[in-house]
């Protein structure tokens, strides 16, 4: 039996301090390559039915292939953008992705994307950090979102905090071994230093 289709959501309303600049406009691929924020609807395309984008300067964006949705509450963080995904989602569940991770093993995202699992949300921890789910290369269930809005009433911004009160399910070590033993799709931009050791890691591979 084939799995419910998904929708895909992309993160992508961060505000870029700590860079200086739109890093979801970087083409690290050539001027020809895609932007950022291109390269992570591309990484979904194949896999959902419907791609999602929260950020809140979709004016910016026209030619966008994807539906841009504002945060529901400007500003929230992360978790509030994934809230404001999970609402505008059609479907049961949506593989969730930030828009500032250029390194995501595309098989890595099909197999959670194909991933049997009973619970809320299906995150992988890093192999440095086992025991903290990572939010922003997930699949979320609909019955996330009420949770979430829960954990949101409270104050609590931090994603990855509001995950380990869901029924949260690691799909294992086996996950990086298989297509990621660097565990690289974790890595995101946050400054010039980061883009200077992503763009080192691209050119050698």
């Amino acid at each position: 039996m084939s799995k419910p289709p998904l929708s895909g959501i992309v993160i992508a309303g961060g505000r870029s301090r700590r860079f200086g600049a739109d890093k979801r406009r970087l083409r690290l691929w050539g001027v020809h390559g895609p932007h950022l924020l291109g390269h992570a609807i591309a990484l979904l395309q194949p896999l959902c039915v419907d791609i999602i984008v929260v950020m809140n300067d979709g004016v910016a964006w026209p030619d966008l292939p994807a539906r841009i949705v504002a945060d529901e509450q400007p500003g929230s963080g992360a978790l509030g953008g994934v809230i404001s995904g999970l609402q505008a989602m059609h479907t049961a569940a949506a593989l969730v992705i930030a828009a500032d991770m250029p390194l995501i093993v595309p098989e890595l995202l099909a197999a959670l994307a194909s991933w049997t699992f009973d619970g809320d949300v299906l995150a992988p921890t890093a192999p440095a950090s086992p025991d903290l789910p990572q939010p922003l290369l997930a699949v979320y269930r609909q019955s996330a979102l009420a949770p979430l809005r829960q954990v949101f009433a409270t104050g609590e911004r931090r994603l990855q905090v509001a995950l380990t009160s869901l029924r949260w399910v690691d799909p294992g070590p086996e996950l990086w071994q298989r297509y990621d033993p660097a565990a690289r799709s974790l890595v995101n931009i946050n400054t010039p230093d980061d883009l200077a050791q992503i763009q080192h890691w691209l050119k050698k591979s």
